[in-house]
């Protein structure tokens, strides 16, 4: 029963993450520059469920987004603070930013700086998938609509 009860307890974590992400007042700000170098990996569907893998034990909020998406822009702070908010009761945030397919492994340089000024210290990575043609159904998002989270 022991195990069953830190189930639970994961899974009431991360639905009160999901819910102060999804009603957070619209003044939550996280700005300025970065504590230490911001980075993000590409990765295909393969890569993603290997770096979820390694969190195998913990919560882990995956915030779906990208740049050319306002609605991301305007939430992806709150998933920040929720990151440090919930950091030292194990939740694991991790992004994944669908913008333009990064070819050749190269992280697209407006997504390094949107993840710089909002501080975004957690596992970034980009997808090599392109949301509208494959990148939707391979990593289950509804409808292919962002912004999207996964709990796992």
């Amino acid at each position: 029963m022991e195990g069953i009860q830190t189930r639970r307890e994961w899974i009431r974590t991360a639905a009160a993450a999901t819910v102060a992400v999804a009603w957070a007042g619209s003044e939550t700000v996280v700005s300025g520059q970065a504590t230490k170098p911001i980075s993000a990996e590409v990765v295909d569907k393969a890569g993603y469920d290997k770096v979820i893998a390694t969190y195998k034990g913990s919560v882990v909020v995956v915030d779906c987004w990208a740049t050319w998406c306002i609605p991301c822009r305007k939430e992806f702070p709150k998933t920040v603070a929720m990151s440090k908010a919930y950091a030292d009761q194990g939740v694991v945030v991790v992004s994944l930013s669908f913008d333009d397919p990064a070819k050749g492994g190269k992280v697209p340089e407006k997504v390094t700086d949107f993840l710089t000024k909002q501080n975004a210290t957690f596992k970034n990575l980009v997808s090599s998938l392109d949301l509208s043609t494959d990148g939707a159904d391979a990593f289950k998002i509804t409808d292919g609509a962002l912004p999207h989270f996964k709990i796992y």
